[in-house]
Parts: C-alpha cells; sequence; structure tokens
C-alpha cells in the first residue's frame, strides 16, 4: 500500500493542498481557542465561583467545525486509519487501484453528507435557529461544515487521481 511521509514530501503548491492545510490551521485555531476558553471557565468557576455564559455552547461549536477542518488536510496526506489486511498480499499496482477507488468512493460521501448538512443549514439559517444560552446561530456552524466537507470531496478526487497517476 503505497503511503505519503508528510515529513519528508514537500507540500504542493496545488490550491487544493494550500486550502487543507489552511482549513487543518483555521480547525487547530479553533482546537486552541476552545481550551483556552476551557481554562478560563474552570479558572472563572474556581476562583469567582461564576461561569461563562454559552462556554459549553462555544466549545461545542468551534470542535464541530474544527473536525471538520482537519478531514481534507488527513486525506490529502493520508494519515487515515486504513485496514489492508486482504490487500496486503495483492501488487502494489493492484493495491493503490483499490486505493484510488475507495478514495472516489470517500469523495461521493462527502458530497452526500454535504449536500445534506447543506440542506439542513440552509433551513436553520431561514428559520434563526440558534443555542439555547447565548443565541448562537447554528446554521452558520453547519455552513462551516459544508464547505469542509466539499473540501474534503474535492481533496478525495485529487489524491485518487495522483494514486492513478503515480504521483504520490
Amino acid at each position: 500500500m503505497p503511503e505519503w511521509d508528510s515529513a519528508n514530501t514537500p507540500p504542493r503548491g496545488g490550491f487544493l493542498d494550500r486550502a487543507s492545510h489552511a482549513a487543518a490551521f483555521f480547525g487547530g485555531s479553533l482546537m486552541l481557542a476552545a481550551g483556552m476558553l476551557i481554562v478560563a471557565s474552570i479558572a472563572t468557576r474556581w476562583f469567582l465561583a461564576a461561569s461563562i455564559p454559552g462556554d459549553v455552547e462555544l466549545i461545542q461549536a468551534a470542535t464541530a467545525v474544527a473536525a471538520f477542518a482537519f478531514l481534507p488536510f488527513g486525506q490529502l496526506n493520508r494519515s487515515n486509519i486504513v485496514v489492508d489486511t486482504f490487500t496486503q498480499p495483492l501488487s502494489e499496482r493492484i493495491c493503490t487501484a483499490v486505493d484510488a477507488f475507495w478514495d472516489i468512493v470517500y469523495a461521493a460521501a462527502a458530497v452526500i453528507l454535504s449536500w445534506r448538512l447543506s440542506v439542513a443549514a440552509v433551513d436553520a439559517i431561514r428559520s434563526h435557529t440558534v443555542s439555547t444560552v447565548i443565541g448562537l446561530p447554528i446554521g452558520w456552524f453547519m455552513l462551516a461544515g459544508v464547505i469542509m466537507l466539499f473540501l474534503l470531496a474535492l481533496v478525495c478526487v485529487l489524491t485518487a487521481g495522483r494514486l492513478l497517476r503515480g504521483s504520490t
């Protein structure tokens, strides 16, 4: 099974490569901010016997968006979990074709999820659905997930093409 060593492979200069790196950086920044909010929330409860209103809602939203943001980068670097029990004895060429096939299936799944989440996001935006405590507009966070899923689908097609061309 071909694997990409992201530490030794120079970053490619294509748009999807840069967008995946930017999304992962954005997701990491969100997780860092969520971590700082958790620390602030605990410190506030500990020292002031008060809480930060909506801290749980903000952390949930940041974590959800960050999880979607990491997916394209993970696919780009082939760092998803792979079970190759049945393909190990096959030739490298066949394994590459199988991996490319599953990349396309993953792209199709990402497109379907992106489509359905976009329907839900538009509905939430139109109906002004907000979170309970501080009134965060939930639809916009869902829309961020849609964008990340669509980026994931494009990256899956890109990685499948790279596998088939042999330019891993």
